[in-house]
């Protein structure tokens, strides 16, 4: 009779034992989703920042390009103004 009891005893604290790390497996798959569902928002983030930041700097890039371009008409402009004052004598 003992040996029984001991035997059921042993059985429902398995079962107990089974539950318990069930239940904490579950706890454990829904955090980690919640945690891999606000890495991905982040990184979206992330790469959108990113596209911004390089939409910015193509923009730069362009305006670089036109200054450049201004700066060397600016240039010519006052070699030519330079020659005509040269002419005129002043």
């Amino acid at each position: 009779m003992t040996v029984e009891i001991s035997l059921l005893i042993a059985i429902v604290g398995c079962f107990i034992g089974l539950g318990g790390w069930l239940s904490g497996r579950d706890k454990k798959i829904a955090n980690d989703g919640e945690w891999k569902g606000t890495v991905n928002t982040k990184l979206d983030q992330l790469i959108e920042g990113s596209k911004q930041t390089a939409t910015i700097l193509a923009k730069l890039q362009e305006h670089g390009e036109r200054l450049t371009a201004v700066e060397e008409s600016a240039k010519q402009a006052h070699l030519r103004i330079n020659r005509i004052e040269k002419t005129r004598g002043e």
